[in-house]
Order: structure tokens, then C-alpha cells, then sequence
């Protein structure tokens, strides 16, 4: 079952908002933003933080549609089908595998970049390790015997596991879920023991001690966590990114592509909504055009080495 939120908007009367733009034609009725995972994770959360701002700036409802299934795949071809009018918005982690032999890139534009999130080495306490030296001692171990919980297969946490295990001489369970909140369930009531999460679904639980955190996957330290090594400082080379970003069906005319970019450029200019989106676990990550596009070419390429050497069946679902 489909969960529709209606986001409200609010008189734009905010620091958000600008003649210019609220004089705009588009949007001048309510937009759908389709969210390809549960309620609950990364995805989720970060999408409605920004587009609750969006729809007070526009003037407009935003109505963010949770479309979770096949690692992200099934909510982008819902957008990739739908009329290119741009009331039909994706906003999903940026592309980084192609798989079922369907390559969203066809049928979808990435056209902003707004944010970046690290994924966090998070186990529970069933396991025994300490530090990340500890972690990986113990899974060389145990080889395959801890599940490692994903929000899909192939999906960004699917994957940065995948490449830990290829780097680090390991081997864990890959144990599939329909988004980042089931699976944060799911190691909380021991039917995994590891997890990839996603910062802003697994923070609070480690703040509270319910999680316990050994390292960031991605290439920088986090600025929540700071004294949170990252992965590569243990096995160099190491780097999963976890970024976001806004895509619209092909075809969608120039200027409302462009007045998306303005959308998120100036919502993530507001200082009070940038420190909402740190609490939460994001960082500002705004990109466009040619920067953004090359940044998804060499992920994708990236993640498609990765998939061929640990043969990954890339029409998983």
C-alpha cells in the first residue's frame, strides 16, 4: 500500500521566498514526489525535510508518494512513466548501479543534487567486536556468519557492504528489506547484526546506545560525528558516497528544470533549514548540469566494477 503525506504549505511569506519566483507559472498546483522506499529511512526523511520547504516557497502542496520495492527501481520507472509536466517528481539517492536491464538515466533527469549522508558501520549488541580492526578480525573469523541488513538489493547500503566484504577479506549475510526503516527493525530485534545505515535513520540509536557505531563509509569524516573514523582509514580506498537528488521524467521543459534548481538552491541557503538537515544526519551537496552528471558517470561505472567482481545478479529484486 501506497503512504501519501500531504505536506501543507504555508503563506510565502518566508525567507524562502522571492517576487520572482512566486510569480512563476510553474508549479501552480500540487506536486507529487515520489520517494522509491519505505517510511522511515534516509530517503524518507531527508525528502520530507526538503520538501516541506519547497512547498513553502512555492506556494504549493507537495505530496510525497513512499513507492519502495526492487532497491529503489520500482518509484523511479513510476516517475519514468509519467507525464513530463513536472508535477511528477523523483527524489531518490543519487544513480549509482544499473540493473534489470533498465537504465533510469533513459527515462529519468537527475537535475539538482541537494545533499550528502554517510552511511554508518552500525552493529548491535550481539556482537562482540569494539573498533573497526576488532569488526573485521571477527567477520574473518566467522565468515558468513552475521547478517547484514540492506534496504534492497543493490541499493546504496546493498552495495557499500558488498565492496567492505571484496576490501576487507570479509564475509557477511546480505539480508534484503523494503527500505532503510524495516532493516533498521530488523537489527534491532536481531534478525541482522550489522548494518550500513544510513546516519540519519541510525543516529538517535546510537546516541542512545541501542547502536553501536565503528566507522563512516564514506570518503570524508562526518561533521555529527567527528571523531568517527572513516572506513578507508582502516582499509584504504575504501569511499561509498550517499548522496541525494531531484529528477523529473524526461522530456520536462527547460525552465521549470531550472526553477527546481533555484527551489533547492535556495532552501539549502537558509541557515535554520541547514542546521534542521545536520540534526537529521545531511549536509549540503547542491549540484547541477555537467558537475552532477559526471559525478553520476563515475559512480556508475564505479559500482559496475564492483558488481562484476563479486558477481552480483544485477536483475535482483
Amino acid at each position: 500500500m501506497h503512504r501519501r503525506t500531504i505536506l501543507t504549505t504555508a503563506l510565502v511569506t518566508s525567507c524562502l521566498a522571492t517576487p520572482a519566483l512566486a510569480q512563476a507559472p510553474w508549479p501552480n498546483r500540487p506536486v507529487r514526489v515520489i520517494i522509491p522506499f519505505a517510511p522511515g529511512g534516509g530517503t524518507d526523511i531527508g525528502g520530507r525535510i526538503l520538501c516541506q520547504r519547497l512547498s513553502e516557497l512555492w506556494g504549493q502542496p507537495v505530496v510525497i508518494e513512499n513507492r519502495g520495492g526492487a532497491g529503489g527501481m520500482i518509484g523511479t520507472r513510476a516517475v519514468g512513466s509519467a507525464t513530463p509536466d513536472g508535477y511528477t517528481l523523483l527524489f531518490n539517492g543519487t544513480l549509482s548501479i544499473l540493473r534489470d536491464g533498465f537504465d533510469p538515466r533513459h527515462v529519468t533527469d537527475h537535475i539538482v543534487r541537494s545533499t550528502i549522508t554517510h552511511n554508518i558501520v552500525v552493529v548491535n549488541e550481539h556482537v562482540p567486536a569494539r573498533t573497526l580492526p576488532e569488526f573485521i578480525t571477527y567477520l574473518k573469523a566467522n565468515p558468513g556468519r552475521l547478517n547484514h541488513g540492506t534496504s534492497g538489493p543493490l541499493a546504496s547500503q546493498h552495495l557499500a557492504a558488498v565492496m567492505f566484504d571484496l576490501m576487507a577479506g570479509t564475509r557477511m549475510e546480505n539480508i534484503h528489506y523494503r527500505g532503510t526503516g524495516p532493516s533498521v527493525a530488523g537489527i534491532l530485534g536481531n534478525e541482522v547484526q550489522v548494518m550500513f545505515g544510513s546516519m540519519s535513520a541510525v543516529l538517535p540509536l546510537i546516541e542512545s546506545g541501542r547502536l553501536r557505531a565503528f566507522a563512516t563509509a564514506s570518503g570524508r569524516r562526518s561533521a555529527m560525528l567527528p571523531n568517527l573514523p572513516t572506513v578507508g582509514e582502516i582499509v584504504p580506498g575504501y569511499a561509498a558516497e550517499l548522496t541525494y537528488s531531484f529528477c523529473t521524467p524526461t522530456g520536462v521543459a527547460e525552465p521549470i528544470k531550472r526553477r527546481l534548481e533555484q527551489g533547492v538552491r535556495q532552501v539549502l541557503d537558509n541557515p535554520a533549514i541547514v542546521g534542521e538537515l545536520r540534526l537529521r544526519g545531511f549536509e549540503p551537496d547542491y549540484a547541477i548540469g555537467d558537475a552532477l552528471h559526471r559525478y553520476i558517470e563515475a559512480d556508475v561505472q564505479r559500482w559496475a566494477d564492483v558488481a562484476r567482481r563479486a558477481n552480483l545478479n544485477l536483475n535482483e529484486g
